[in-house]
């Protein structure tokens, strides 16, 4: 099926009806108004051909025709995904005003009676080819709009990428200078103030690093990467929890005993990920808990798996829910961060055809629920 030009001045508009008759009076009512390119077809298995050669904006179907009536070519037409959106007009005897409802189910947009009036006629197909031309417009401006979103992951990541390297070899460079200062001249590292000076600087380059990986993790997050496996949910909490051993030692976070969890059709990297940024999130903003207690939970139905992360912090209010998946948002400036840890998880939940939410019935805390396809009829984006 050709794709139709979007910015063609002539529209085109398929006839089908069995008598030649009104076909030609439907064109000669339409022509004197409109500019338009016309195909006649006299049965639902001819429109059926022509489609697959030439793209209308409009069809007008007769109803009542031998064989393939026209409800039957309308449920077909609107069975092809290049024809899914072209209205299609029921021409009809008002005797068979019962077929109404049924041509309406089949795809028809709206109905034109016999016999034909001009004004009419004129009028509802001008409607329709300006709602299929407003249609055509924002399904352009959807994919332009997609196309950004591409160019601009793909440049961040880039920029990031690039700026991460020269950030390491200056990092070693430091390194190396100062291993020489302090064999080669001992006396600077006593000097408190330098020491001091000295030690700053592999900080501000560890926060340096830190920002442009947060920043790959972000751009990279809609990607799910190689192929999606069944994994044991709860394995893959637990690993991430080992990585958080300081914060129980510390005394600042304590993880509830995990429950058995179904397993998860998933990317298990970009998972992991998931459960690293929402436990980080729950231990940065616990407020004045020490420890903050931090539990998990699971459910499951025919097509979806269910997962949250529930703590005792302070929690958001309720006009902040909305903002915190938000690209930069951050509701906390006392709390060192870049603003990109949850909006970095949702990118990975809707890359797996799922989604994410906070729990507002939850008062005491912050609850973070998402769920995603289980195997069967997985969507992927």
């Amino acid at each position: 099926m050709p794709a139709s030009d979007q910015h063609r001045a002539t529209r085109r508009i398929l006839i089908v009806d069995d008598i030649e008759d009104n076909c030609l009076l439907i064109e000669d009512h339409l022509q004197k108004k409109l500019k338009c390119e016309f195909r006649k077809a006299s049965s639902g298995n001819e429109a059926m051909g022509i489609l697959k050669y030439w793209c209308p904006d409009c069809i007008l179907m007769d109803i009542m025709m031998p064989g393939m009536d026209g409800i039957e070519a309308t449920k077909r037409i609107k069975m092809i995904p290049a024809c899914h959106d072209i209205p299609v007009l029921m021409v009809t005897a008002k005797q068979e005003m019962d077929s109404f409802e049924e041509a309406f189910d089949a795809g028809a947009v709206d109905y034109i009676y016999k016999p034909i009036d001009r004004t009419t006629l004129v009028s509802r197909v001008k409607s329709v080819l300006r709602s299929k031309e407003d249609l055509d417009r924002i399904k352009e401006l959807n994919k332009e709009l997609e196309q950004k979103k591409q160019e601009l992951s793909s440049f961040s990541h880039t920029v990031s990428h690039d700026l991460k390297s020269p950030i390491v070899g200056a990092a070693s460079l430091y390194n190396l200078f100062l291993y020489r200062i302090k064999n080669e001249y001992p006396q600077i590292i006593e000097d408190e103030g330098l020491k001091e000076l000295l030690e700053r600087i592999p900080q501000t380059f560890n926060k340096m690093l830190d920002f442009i990986n947060t920043q790959l993790d972000y751009a990279e997050a809609g990607q799910v990467i190689g192929e999606l496996e069944s994994i044991s949910m709860d394995r893959i909490i637990s690993a991430v929890i080992e990585n958080f051993e300081y914060a129980e030692q510390e005394g600042i976070a304590s993880f509830s005993k995990l429950p058995e969890m179904p397993e998860a059709w998933c990317d298990p990297i970009r998972i992991l990920k998931v459960w690293q940024n929402l436990i980080a999130n729950s231990i940065k903003y616990r407020g004045g808990k020490n420890p903050v207690k931090i539990e998990f939970g699971s459910g499951e139905s025919k097509d979806k798996v269910k997962f949250w992360i529930c703590d005792n912090g302070p929690g958001i209010i309720e006009e902040h829910q909305d903002k915190v998946f938000e690209t930069s948002t951050r509701l906390n400036y006392d709390v060192e961060g870049y603003g990109f840890g949850l909006a970095t998880v949702e990118k990975i939940i809707v890359a797996h055809g799922g989604k994410i939410w906070i729990d507002s019935e939850v008062t005491d805390g912050a609850c973070f629920v998402f769920e995603i396809p289980q195997e069967l009829g997985v969507k992927r984006v």
